[in-house]
């Protein structure tokens, strides 16, 4: 414990009553100081009595970085004693304030913005309590944290040409009976080509439409990063996953932080996000890596895309890709991978 600025104010008035009295021989002065002293002896006694104070906060729901939540904050203790909470907040969260002050009970609340990826932790709390003159002051810091949970960031990748040919050639239809020949569009299966109506037509190509459903493709994802670029990493391949979920493509991931089978749906799209989130540098096995249609690596530069011997920035993804897609489309008509890399 220690005397706060009140309190060694109080003592210097107490002190200096004593001094005046036996100087001037005023009894007065006397009841100044022994009035001063027994405010700062009841002050000691009730922080030395007082309980440790608890402090809960409420766990706030996982989000993308901008987005804001709000903290309510509850202490807890001795009744009566005056309370300084100073929080903690990690680089990934910012806050409007980090200190609240009160009586206990103390319910408050304050707002908090995610801006960072990652398991953040919020806390833990140091808390300063005071007698209710406020002249003695105790500090304690308390263990315990509250995660918040922040996902990456997410890029509309829904005009790139390359991530569409990927969509064509994962849900492909149930060949039932043809359905009509149309104009050759580019993302279009080399396969689904009628090459003997199209030889009448050149230098126009033209595709053949079958009757019946699509089925539902999966699609492998997997990277590996290094410290430097596990975030542009983890935005990347979040972006492409969540376009080809909307896609209606079952996506599995490999990461280096763990593993997530192919799936749809809401619960899928917590997981994958969960996933990203809490995924660290390193790389994954060689077997995983090899065996994803498409990867990416993590650097300490931009995220770029490769499909067979062709790169592209991660940008052009986000901005629309049609060169990217006719590369691929004329790669002797191979599905080739896509291939995401931070270099």
């Amino acid at each position: 414990m220690h005397l706060t600025r009140r309190g060694r104010v109080a003592v210097a008035i107490a002190v200096a009553a004593v001094a005046m009295a036996w100087v001037f021989g005023s009894r007065s002065l006397n009841a100044v100081a022994v009035t001063a002293l027994i405010a700062l002896v009841v002050g000691w006694v009730q922080l030395r009595l007082a309980d440790l104070p608890t402090v809960d906060r409420s766990t706030p729901r996982p989000g993308f970085p901008g987005e804001p939540r709000t903290i309510s904050l509850s202490v807890r203790g001795s009744r009566g004693t005056i309370v300084e909470v100073e929080e903690t907040f990690p680089e990934g969260i910012e806050a409007t304030t980090t200190g609240i002050e009160g009586s206990i009970p103390v319910d408050a609340r304050y707002d908090i913005t995610y801006a960072g990826r990652g398991r953040q932790q919020l806390g833990p709390a140091t808390v300063r309590l005071r007698d209710a003159l406020g002249f003695i002051g105790r500090e304690h810091r308390l263990d315990g944290t509250t995660p918040a949970l922040v996902f990456p960031s997410i890029h509309d990748v829904s005009g790139s040409d390359a991530l569409s040919t990927i969509v064509r050639r994962t849900r492909t239809p149930e060949r039932q009976a043809i359905d009509e020949l149309r104009e050759y569009v580019p993302g279009d299966p080399l396969r689904d080509i009628a090459w003997k109506a199209s030889a009448k037509r050149l230098p126009d190509l033209v595709v053949v439409e079958f009757t019946g459903q699509e089925t539902t493709g999966t699609v492998e994802l997997a990277a590996s990063a290094t410290s430097d670029g596990i975030d542009d990493a983890a935005s990347a391949l979040a972006s492409i996953a969540l376009f080809l979920l909307d896609a209606g493509l079952r996506v599995g991931v490999t990461v280096p932080g763990g593993r997530l089978e192919p799936g749809l749906g809401r619960s899928h799209r917590s997981d994958l996000l969960t996933l990203l989130a809490e995924t660290d540098q390193g790389s994954i096995p060689e077997s995983r890596w090899n065996g994803a249609d498409l990867r990416i690596r993590g650097g300490s530069d931009e995220v770029t895309v490769e499909t067979g011997s062709y790169n592209v920035a991660f940008e052009t993804l986000r901005s629309g890709d049609r060169s990217l897609a006719m590369a691929s489309i004329a790669d002797r008509g191979v599905p080739g991978r896509l291939e995401v890399s931070t270099t």
